[in-house]
């Protein structure tokens, strides 16, 4: 399948990291889920078709400023999507740093169950 995606970077900011996002075809839920429930999008609230791929964890520093997005971000990106596409039809999420089935949702129930104090 061809997929068309953005890359969004503001380079100015030190910190910044880049941000893909699927413009077409548009990301969808398994059939009876909803948005929340893809697994690793930087879930966007207000709305959630727009949430960029979780490609990477910023804080294990698996990028910098000084990679290109050639070469780092363009292949996480088609990596994510060829696990994306997995997932559609049996639900679990192949991907790196996921052992098995783990949702956009899960991921939030356990931030807040954490930031609650009631789940370390």
């Amino acid at each position: 399948m061809k997929y068309k995606v953005a890359v969004l970077w503001e380079w100015q900011k030190p910190k910044a990291v880049p941000l893909v996002h699927v413009l077409d075809p548009p990301l969808a839920p398994r059939p009876g889920t909803d948005f929340i429930d893809l697994p690793h999008l930087n879930y966007d609230h207000q709305t959630p078709e727009d949430s960029a791929l979780c490609l990477f964890d910023p804080d294990a520093g698996e990028w910098d400023n000084t990679m290109l997005i050639a070469d780092r971000i363009v292949p996480w990106a088609s990596e994510w999507l060829h696990f994306y596409e997995i997932w559609h039809l049996d639900g679990v999420w192949r991907g790196s740093n996921a052992p098995g089935p783990i949702s956009a949702g899960e991921m939030l129930r356990q931030r807040q169950e954490t930031s609650d104090g009631t789940r370390a």
